[in-house]
């Protein structure tokens, strides 16, 4: 384990919650991602409303409910972690060529993008956009399925 702030990939996959039915929510997320990766309900935006004194709220991301799905199923698996210090570390991006994130990259992006998105309204709409949110649901996926059982 490191000490600032980016624990090494063991420490990242060993504090992972042991619940088949918290990671039952994220298989299933991750299987209707993987179905179709971009549905036209995941994302819509809210529309600028006038304000007092001539202000105009901003539009934000309203997700549908299976990105809220996913991104609570990511919180209650712990791949959202307070360890990974996602302000001092640049997020992993998913690789050009393909090929999956490993699962430790999988915790530090979905920490990145899940609390991302409560400092930059669209963070999750831009990773959907891009791949990014389904890539880390992916890794994480076929790494629980690949495990030996308890």
């Amino acid at each position: 384990m490191t000490d600032d702030g980016n624990p090494d990939d063991a420490t990242l996959l060993a504090q992972l919650e042991t619940s088949p039915d918290a990671w039952g929510r994220l298989l299933n997320a991750a299987d209707a991602f993987a179905a179709s990766p971009h549905a036209e309900h995941d994302v819509s935006w809210s529309r600028p409303e006038p304000g007092g004194a001539g202000s105009v709220s901003l539009p934000y991301p309203l997700y549908g409910e299976r990105v809220e799905l996913a991104r609570r199923a990511l919180a209650e698996v712990r791949a959202v972690t307070p360890a990974y210090h996602w302000t001092r570390h640049r997020a992993p991006t998913v690789p050009a060529d393909g090929s999956p994130l490993s699962p430790a990259d999988a915790v530090r992006l979905a920490t990145a993008l899940v609390r991302g998105e409560r400092f930059g309204d669209g963070t999750i709409a831009a990773a959907l956009e891009r791949g990014a949110f389904q890539a880390a649901l992916a890794s994480l996926a076929t790494w629980y399925r690949a495990r030996p059982p308890a």
